[in-house]
């Protein structure tokens, strides 16, 4: 009897431990990388790079921690084998420094759950390339416009090389006649500028900043040609209109820099009227240096509806600059479809300033 109760007793333990068991038990599984980890970003220093997670299973929630491996040209081995842990890293992207330039990256992501710590690197990118440094100037900037009391000019920032992407600041600056002594315009730093009345007789250059990650440089423009007055609000006529015994007249003149000094590019303005000192528009003017061939011949150019045209004349070595006396230039004005030596055409003798 007594063995027959120990015999049950056994047999009840036994059935609930058996429950205890089975109702406190649960799935346990580590995590396990079902997609490697995917590294983005361009491979050039100073670039960021950032690492996906990849994929994992295993029991839920997760947290991930991450590291940055340096590996060799080959990728460091299989699965990044023999790359090195770079110190410090652990977060989820990377700036990429001169140390890593030759080398190749890959992330480690480190996946931790109840259950346990798994790793998995991702892909290695390509072989790291030196940063293209800052900016660096290899067109200097230009300025479009007509320089005229009231005209907007335009600023156009020039060619640039260096880490990309490249930003760019403007800075206008009033100088002499001859592009110098300048001084800074306040607050003209957009990249138009309207001119005003305290311009005429002056020049302006503007001075571009550019800025990238790696730094900032400058470089500046040439000289416009010296501002002019506003057009009077007088009267104007087209040339179409401009018929015997009116004539034409080139009844003034600028150029820039004055006297020519140094510089090889000359910069020319000259305003055509009529005998009634009306603004001819239309007109084509035409200049060219005496002595013949020293100094480049521009095409033939209309004049504007302020009846003024302007013209780039590079300067050749013939010209003996800093040499006191003054340099010639022929003009003439004329109606299209007229013989340039007769009609209502218009000629002057004019000098530029050696020193």
């Amino acid at each position: 009897m007594n063995r027959r109760l120990v015999a049950m007793a056994l047999v009840g333990l036994v059935a609930a431990l058996t429950t205890a068991a089975g109702g406190s038990a649960r799935s346990q599984a580590t995590p396990k990388n079902t997609s490697e980890p995917k590294v983005s970003g361009s491979p050039v220093q100073g670039n960021t790079l950032t690492t996906s997670n990849g994929s994992w299973s295993g029991t839920t929630p997760m947290t991930f921690q991450y590291r940055w491996l340096r590996c060799g040209t080959g990728g460091g081995g299989v699965n990044g084998v023999n790359c090195a842990t770079i110190p410090g890293e652990t977060r989820k992207s990377y700036v990429l420094s001169r140390a890593d330039v030759g080398h190749r990256i890959r992330s480690r992501v480190i996946a931790t759950n109840a259950d346990g710590t798994s790793s998995a690197n991702s892909n290695a990118t390509g072989i790291v390339k030196p940063s293209a440094g800052k900016p660096q100037n290899t067109q200097p900037p230009t300025i479009s416009g007509s320089p005229t009391e009231n005209s907007t000019m335009t600023a156009n920032p020039g060619t640039w090389t260096g880490a990309q992407p490249i930003s760019y600041a403007y800075q206008w600056r009033r100088c002499d006649q001859n592009g110098g002594s300048c001084s800074s315009i306040s607050g003209a730093n957009q990249k138009t500028y309207t001119l005003k009345s305290v311009d005429v007789g002056n020049t302006l250059r503007v001075r571009v900043t550019a800025t990238n990650s790696q730094g900032s440089s400058t470089a500046t423009s040439t000289p416009t040609a010296v501002i002019g007055k506003a057009p009077p609000s007088g009267p104007t006529i087209s040339i179409n209109d401009v018929s015997l015994p009116n004539r034409l007249i080139i009844d003034r003149y600028f150029f820039s820099p004055n006297p020519l000094v140094n510089q090889r590019t000359l910069f020319a303005r000259f305003h055509v009227s009529d005998s009634h000192n009306r603004s001819v528009v239309g007109a084509l003017v035409f200049v060219e240096g005496v002595p013949l061939g020293q100094v480049s011949r521009p095409a033939e150019k209309a004049t504007g509806p302020d009846g003024y045209v302007t013209f780039t004349i590079r300067v050749g070595t013939a010209v003996r600059l800093r040499r006191s006396g003054r340099y010639a230039f022929f003009l003439r004005a004329r109606k299209a479809g007229e013989n340039p030596l007769g009609g209502v055409s218009g000629r002057r003798l004019v000098a530029l300033n050696l020193r």
